[in-house]
């Protein structure tokens, strides 16, 4: 959601009463659904159907394809992240189904906006100031959006009243609550959200609910989140959980499972409870018909009159067809780039490699092109063309295509770290202005110098690279992983503790951490994890890990308690397949138990999906625990080069690497 004081003003064209577009998603089911609209330079756009959104937003790139002219919009835009300044900007005009829409106001440069959906490239948001001109009914079961012009729709239902205000529209709903034996139910005040995935409270709004509730950090994302540049961990938020068992809103009673999350509860900072009251989201709108009528101040929640499955990618290929061929006839290699994701997620690969392969003709030095058939080459398996064709790209343009750290990765988990080397300190030997990159190039140097088994000099990479800006919950584990090679393993542990401080929701360096005790840490040990725990809200914690530490630590009870609870929480939802088998041989592996049918369901999981890091991870961890050291050294390795850039797989991959030779001295 996204919160400014501004003055939207545009006109509607065109004779129909009403008009119905396709919802868009990433994925089938997602919760976050998209539209296409014409655009003046005779295009389309995506764009994020975002009712919480106050302004309509349009990205960066998309600003510059339609040559908006922005202007300082003299504020800040804020979202759930914090604020940022922003930019206004006038669309001359978009085509909205049979509706065109004039003179629509959007903010420019905003962080946090979506910009893909999947592997689809998306434009921006369209909110408030767009939705209010007439009755939306955003149809998630059908994968439709209606739009009818104000007294044209007559909803299925009474529904109930909506407050519609210059930038939200909010309405009242009644919450039923329940722990033991307490029982609340209260009515509040929120805003209907079409672009939050759940639904949750801010500030003093869950206040009639404060007994029943649990107390613990976990991210939280929204506008004015840099993803890219701020590690996860400084997006915890101390929050509250309600445990809601009904929402009743817009005539109808919904029955709950999962927890409200309820934001700012004790110490509320103005500028954030200023943004929302509270959000209403896909997880109580995502089965109903929403009918959210503004000019007629009314919100029915319909029962599906059907159920479709629109297939986005499809579209979206079918559409590109012939503007990819155009913008190829002109020299303009980007479509090929945007055409070629969308084809690898579509699972078309084959059309993906062609594709790529004609444009690489063109230009066989386009760095987006280049990575994109390497990363075709990795996906088949054939990592040596891989590393061949990204011999023309310079480390920074690597970085730039985000494949640097799989190709020394790649390079690493070969064997081949004498060439590793050579690029990591080639890479280092030209100037890079961008701090950004400058540290993805030293992480880079750092890893091939910890797999050469030069710890201390990884050590000094790595606290420069940490030293450019913001470190990262990453680092401090390669940081663990450095003073485990160097043999000082009270710094490791040191470390770990401080990665545990900063990120308890992570469960690797908690097993880590556990690997690395002798008998007198033990009991610092279990403090440790006590007070992570208890930082985390019930049903977030990382149970694989924790039960699999505890195992460690000879602390049989507790183990079996956390892997039993993690058991069946992470795999009973899983019926049968593979997702089922390799959670199956995960858990069980952990706990050293049914060591047999562990190794036949991991076997299974790796046949259906033999391209799959975490199958092939759990494959190593249940052949180390059946007492195969081989296998599991060949099965990590694999999982490295399938994710080559994961420290936690690195990791994975150099103990057993250990183990193996360790078995093989006399």
């Amino acid at each position: 959601m996204l919160t400014l004081l501004c003055a939207a003003a545009f006109a509607l064209s065109g004779p129909p009463k009403s008009t119905v577009v396709d919802l868009w998603r990433g994925y089938p089911g997602a919760d976050k659904v998209y539209v296409q609209v014409g655009t003046p330079d005779g295009g389309t756009a995506l764009f994020l159907v975002d009712t919480g959104a106050a302004v309509s937003v349009v990205t960066e790139d998309a600003a510059e394809r339609l040559a908006l002219t922005s202007v300082d919009a003299g504020g800040r835009v804020a979202g759930l992240s914090g604020s940022v300044a922003w930019r206004r900007a006038t669309l001359p005009w978009i085509q909205l189904g049979d509706f065109r829409i004039d003179n629509v106001d959007v903010a420019t440069g905003v962080p946090g906006i979506p910009d893909h959906a999947g592997a689809i490239p998306v434009d921006g948001i369209l909110g408030h100031n767009v939705w209010r001109n007439w009755t939306l009914v955003v149809d998630y079961p059908a994968d439709r959006l209606e739009l009818h012009r104000p007294g044209t729709y007559k909803p299925r239902g009474k529904g109930q009243a909506l407050g519609v205000t210059k930038s939200h529209v909010g309405v009242d709903v009644r919450i039923e609550a329940s722990r033991g034996k307490k029982f609340v139910a209260a009515t509040v005040g929120i805003e209907i959200d079409t672009g939050a995935g759940d639904t949750s409270l801010w500030c003093q709004t869950g206040e009639p609910f404060r007994e029943l509730t649990t107390l613990g950090v976990e991210p939280v994302f929204g506008i004015g989140a840099a993803l890219d540049k701020v590690p996860d961990f400084q997006f915890l938020t101390e929050t509250r959980h309600i445990p809601a068992t009904l929402i009743e809103v817009g005539g109808r009673s919904i029955k709950r499972t999962l927890p409200i999350r309820w934001s700012s509860p004790d110490n509320p900072a103005a500028d954030v409870c200023s943004v929302s009251r509270g959000l209403l989201g896909f997880s109580t709108l995502g089965s109903w018909r929403t009918v959210i009528d503004y000019p007629g101040q009314r919100l029915v929640l319909e029962s599906p009159r059907k159920r479709r499955t629109f297939d986005a990618m499809a579209a979206w290929l079918k559409e590109d067809a012939a503007r990819h061929r155009e913008a190829l006839a002109a020299g303009d290699l980007r479509s090929a780039g945007a055409r070629a994701r969308v084809l690898i997620a579509h699972d078309e690969l084959p059309a993906a490699r062609e594709l790529v392969a004609r444009a690489l003709a063109a230009n066989a030095h386009e760095p987006v092109l280049v990575a994109l058939a390497a990363r075709i080459e990795r996906y088949d398996g054939n990592d040596e063309v891989a590393i061949e064709r990204l011999g023309v790209l310079s480390p920074v343009e690597m970085v730039e295509e985000g494949i640097w750290g799989e190709l020394i990765g790649t390079l690493i988990a070969l064997g081949r770290e004498d060439e590793a080397l050579a690029r990591a300190e080639a890479s280092l030997s030209v100037p890079v202005e961008d701090p950004d990159l400058r540290q993805e190039l030293l992480v880079a140097y750092s890893d091939v110098l910890l797999a050469m088994g030069r710890p201390a000099e990884a050590e000094r990479a790595l606290d420069e690279a940490i030293a450019v800006d913001r470190g990262g919950s990453g680092f401090l584990f390669r940081r663990a992983l450095v003073a485990l090679e160097s043999g000082d393993r009270y710094g490791a542990i040191t470390t770990l503790r401080q990665l545990l401080d900063v990120y308890p929701v992570g469960g690797h360096p908690m097993w880590l951490y556990a690997m690395s005790l002798e008998e007198g840490d033990r009991a610092t040990f279990r403090a440790d994890v006590t007070r992570a725990l208890g930082r985390l809200h019930p049903g977030a914690e990382p149970l694989d890990f924790v039960g699999a530490a505890l195992h460690l630590v000879a602390d049989g009870d507790a183990a079996r308690a956390a892997l039993a609870a993690g058991y069946e929480r992470d795999c009973k939802p899983f019926r049968r397949g593979p997702g089922r088998d390799n959670c199956d041989a995960w858990y069980w592996a952990l706990g050293e138990e049914r060591v047999a049918e562990a190794q036949r369901a991991s076997a299974r999981a790796v046949a259906a999906d033999p391209k799959n890091a975490a199958y092939r991870d759990t494959a190593a961890v249940v052949a180390y625990v059946a007492g195969d050291v081989e296998e599991a050294e060949l099965q990590a390795r694999a999982a490295a080069r399938l994710s080559p850039d994961d420290p936690y797989l690195i990791w994975q991959a150099r103990r057993f690497s250990h183990a193996a030779k360790a078995r093989g001295t006399p």
